[in-house]
């Protein structure tokens, strides 16, 4: 199909895209601009050339415009496109100064993290990305964390962004920054609270002694106007540093940390188990 009528200028004698043609005219009606057109079109395929009356308040004698369709020029194009140049991404730098208390793995070396993990009593895993706000705005947070708790704890951070290290690969985190605590083995417990130096120092104190001692009738009272729920345990201690049962408790103490972070499992030590019914129904 021809494509939508549009003015063509006069050259080498055409007719112009449109002229009123008078009756007495001795130009045919039939007859079409003398233009060539590209790529071998047949203007006869464009069929007769369309006639309109003309407005008789606008022009007189019931003349005509013969409107012209513009020519179609199809042209061919070849693209050169270049080879696709990949600019690797700048290594990565130190996100916290050499000065901090935080041990900082900016090139996402997870395997040592783990490995430093399993020396330590006590690890916190801070987990980043250097460009997010987030990580940024906690970043001043952990480190004052760090340096109240340091003589204790173990505050390690890393880089888990950069495509090269071996956290990126091995990590998939939806967001950041992810906060991870360890007890010896066990963990990950997944600090879920505000970025504040406040909250996580009084978290990794939680986890560093889950069970309350109770040495006397007078704090066993207090723990129980203070916390609910709770769960009181009682051991002797006389016959073995670490009674039966002892250690399924600790542990459930550290689960109840990762479920909620709410610290809810206590023991009880120093009295009898007489006087420690008799308290408890008191």
């Amino acid at each position: 199909p021809c494509p939508g009528p549009a003015p063509l200028g006069r050259a080498g004698g055409a007719w112009p895209a449109w002229e009123p043609q008078s009756p007495g005219s001795k130009r045919s009606p039939e007859v079409r601009p003398d233009f060539a057109l590209a790529g071998g079109l047949d203007p006869a395929a464009c069929g007769p050339a369309r006639r309109f009356p003309f407005s008789p308040a606008s022009e007189p004698s019931g003349e005509a415009l013969r409107c012209c369709p513009a020519p179609f020029l199809p042209f061919s194009y070849q693209e050169s496109r270049a080879k696709d140049v990949i600019i690797p991404a700048k290594p990565p730098v130190s996100f916290f100064s050499s000065r901090s208390p935080v041990l900082d793995l900016f090139q996402g070396q997870l395997d040592y993290a783990e490995h430093i993990r399993r020396d330590s009593e006590v690890v916190l895993l801070f987990f980043y990305a250097p460009w997010c706000g987030q990580s940024i705005t906690a970043r001043a947070e952990i480190e004052q964390a760090a340096s109240r708790l340091s003589d204790q704890v173990l505050f390690v951070a890393i880089n888990c962004w950069w495509n090269q290290g071996k956290c990126r690969k091995q990590k998939h985190f939806f967001y950041f920054p992810v906060i991870y605590l360890y007890h010896r083995s066990f963990g990950p417990i997944e600090y879920k609270g505000p970025m504040s130096a406040v909250y996580i120092e009084k978290f990794v104190r939680r986890v560093m002694k889950p069970l309350l001692y109770i040495p006397s009738q007078s704090e066993l009272l207090d723990f129980l106007s203070n916390y609910e729920p709770g769960v009181l345990g009682y051991f002797e201690f006389s016959s073995s540093p670490q009674p039966p049962g002892y250690l399924t408790f600790f542990t459930s103490a550290l689960h109840s940390l990762k479920k909620d972070g709410v610290l809810w499992c206590c023991y009880l030590l120093g009295q009898s188990r007489q006087d420690t019914k008799r308290s408890l129904h008191e």
